[in-house]
């Protein structure tokens, strides 16, 4: 089913920058330690509010990264809201993180972590939007060179073709990496 591979593709892509969105959150408030349950219950609770539509993501307000800590920040805040342990102090502190879910943190007050793995899952998405661009084997050879860190010559080997169309396809892969690149949303996104 379609919905199916939308969640599945969904949560491939944002579990690490979400897993890193909450450890920063719980972090900066003192939660340094956090049971692994629990931080597994907030990023199950993180994709099922994004597919919910319950606060929709809008470009014009912010970045996407903005708006999965913040979706991040109020799945925390409903959690220790429902266990009985937690100090009202904790709460108040989550409760005050900025209000529209579209706030404007520059870089540097991010989480060095976060940020990385937010880098990281945003070149998955461009990866796969490449993918669907260029022909399987060409980006099978680009793959195994820059991805994996294969030999051009070993790779060439392996698809029984000269180096040349090895080199080839890693240019043309890189070439579509670098026009999505240009792309007003992933600029946005990456800071540019």
């Amino acid at each position: 089913m379609p919905y199916q591979d939308a969640w599945q593709s969904f949560f491939d892509l944002y579990h690490g920058p979400i897993r890193a969105a909450a450890l920063g959150t719980f972090r900066r408030y003192n939660w340094n330690q956090v049971p692994e349950d629990l931080l597994e219950e907030v990023i199950a609770d993180v994709v099922v509010s994004f597919f919910k539509a319950e606060f929709s993501y809008d470009p014009a307000y912010g970045r996407f990264r903005n708006y999965l800590r913040q979706l991040t920040a109020w799945r925390i805040m409903d959690k220790l809201g429902k266990l009985p342990a937690t100090p009202p102090a904790q709460l108040e502190s989550i409760a005050d993180l900025a209000d529209p879910f579209y706030s404007h943190q520059p870089d540097g007050e991010l989480d060095c972590k976060e940020h990385d793995t937010y880098r990281a899952s945003l070149f998955a998405t461009m990866l796969e939007d490449v993918r669907n661009r260029v022909s399987p084997q060409t980006f099978v050879m680009f793959e195994l060179t820059k991805v994996q860190s294969r030999s051009p010559d070993e790779v060439a080997a392996q698809f029984k073709v000269k180096r040349n169309v090895v080199d080839n396809a890693t240019y043309r892969v890189m070439k579509e990496l670098r026009k999505l690149a240009t792309q007003p949303e992933y600029r946005k996104e990456y800071g540019v």
